[in-house]
């Protein structure tokens, strides 16, 4: 029976790392009864799942901001002196809608 690591195939990635790092990482590897390469695969998805975490808990305001940049390149300079009412209350519920958002994050929970 073939192994399956001798299927898989492998890329290799060299990188540099100082002499106080590199042996941290040997010792924990070890502690844990893993080999360098497969402590520092580990170390890389669990970085890269959390990068993804936090990218997604900022994909609304990244979008936000996206949306405002793009609508302030078509805004008149200096700005007309009145606001119509609509729009003033457009812009204060779109506000309580991001800080909503916001707050549910910072709970950890969700909102609409």
């Amino acid at each position: 029976m073939q192994c399956y690591a001798d299927v898989m195939a492998k890329t290799r990635i060299s990188i540099s790392l100082d002499p106080a790092d590199a042996d941290l990482i040997r010792t924990v590897a070890a502690e844990h009864g893993l080999d360098v390469s497969a402590f520092l695969v580990m170390a890389g998805r669990k970085e890269a799942a959390r990068l993804a975490r936090v990218a997604a808990s900022f994909a609304d305001i990244d979008d936000a901001i996206a949306t405002a940049e793009a609508e302030a390149d078509a805004l008149t300079w200096p700005p007309e002196p009145d606001v119509h009412p609509e729009e003033a209350a457009r812009i204060r519920a779109e506000i309580e809608v991001a800080r909503a958002r916001s707050a549910a994050r910072r709970r950890g929970g969700t909102a609409a």
